[in-house]
This record gives C-alpha cells, sequence and structure tokens, in this order.
C-alpha cells in the first residue's frame, strides 16, 4: 500500500521527501484510528483520502509561506490536483447526506441546496419552524460527524 501513497504523493508534489512525507503522516494517522476502522477494504480506501488530505493541507501551507507556486498560476496542478479533491469532497457530502432520514435529507436539501429559509420549508411542509430548524441542526451536526470521520474537516 506504502508504493500506491508514494506515487500519490508524488502526483501532488513532483518530490520524494515531500511524497514520503504525506505517506507516513496518512498511515500515522490510520494507525491511531486503527480499533475504528476494522475492515481492510475501508481502511484501503480511508488511508488513500488522508493520503489525498494530508497533501492538499501541505500544498495549501506550503503556499501560503511562498514555497509553491498558487495554484490559479500552476495550470498542471491546478487541473489535476483541485478537480481530485473536490470530487472526493462532494463524493463524502453525498454519502453524508444519503446517511440521514428521509425527512432530515428532505429539510437539508431544502434549506442548503435549495436556499429556502425556514418559515419557507415550515410553510411547504406544513412543520412547526422549530421543528424544521431543529431536524436542519440535527441533519448539519450528522453530516459534520459524518465528514471528521472521513477526514475532510
Amino acid at each position: 500500500m506504502r508504493p500506491q501513497l508514494l506515487k500519490l504523493g508524488f502526483s501532488f508534489f513532483s518530490d520524494e521527501e515531500l511524497a514520503a512525507d504525506a505517506a507516513q503522516e496518512a498511515l500515522l494517522r490510520l494507525w491511531l484510528l486503527r480499533e475504528q476502522v476494522a475492515d481492510t477494504n475501508h481502511a484501503e480506501a480511508l488511508l488513500i483520502r488522508m493520503t489525498k488530505n494530508v497533501c492538499v493541507s501541505e500544498w495549501r501551507r506550503k503556499q501560503k509561506m511562498g514555497f509553491l507556486p498558487s495554484l490559479e498560476t500552476d495550470n498542471v496542478l491546478a487541473e489535476e490536483m483541485q478537480p481530485m479533491a473536490d470530487d472526493d469532497n462532494a463524493r463524502q457530502l453525498a454519502s453524508a447526506i444519503q446517511s440521514l432520514t428521509p425527512t432530515e435529507q428532505q429539510l437539508f436539501r431544502m434549506r442548503h441546496e435549495l436556499e429556502m429559509d425556514i418559515p419557507q420549508i415550515a410553510a411547504v411542509t406544513g412543520l412547526l419552524p422549530r421543528s424544521v430548524s431543529q431536524v436542519v441542526s440535527v441533519a448539519r451536526r450528522k453530516i459534520v460527524e459524518q465528514l471528521k470521520k472521513g477526514g475532510i474537516l
């Protein structure tokens, strides 16, 4: 698995040392979560995601310090790295939303995707505004928890 992580890190940085650091950091993070991750297939997917997240975080840190060019000026990296991170984040978010109950999904989507306010949602659904607010809040907390578990937040 380590060679695959090194290759992934190298695709971000084109630097063997930075790639090795990213792979090592991801392996360490997975080791710290070893008791919570029993399924080997899940662990491999999680390890790849962690490596990508470590690479993106390190890239941003180095960019802020002026060691690397910005993604906007480096077209090759912008094309390769950003969509990969965005796709992974979007998949994780979609998965987190799918894990909600049907009512939570509906109200969360109305609030955040359709950008409806609480009174509008209450009027459409027939629920009390306070109930809508509570369900949306619970849904948001569940999504944040799942994204934290997935290493995005």
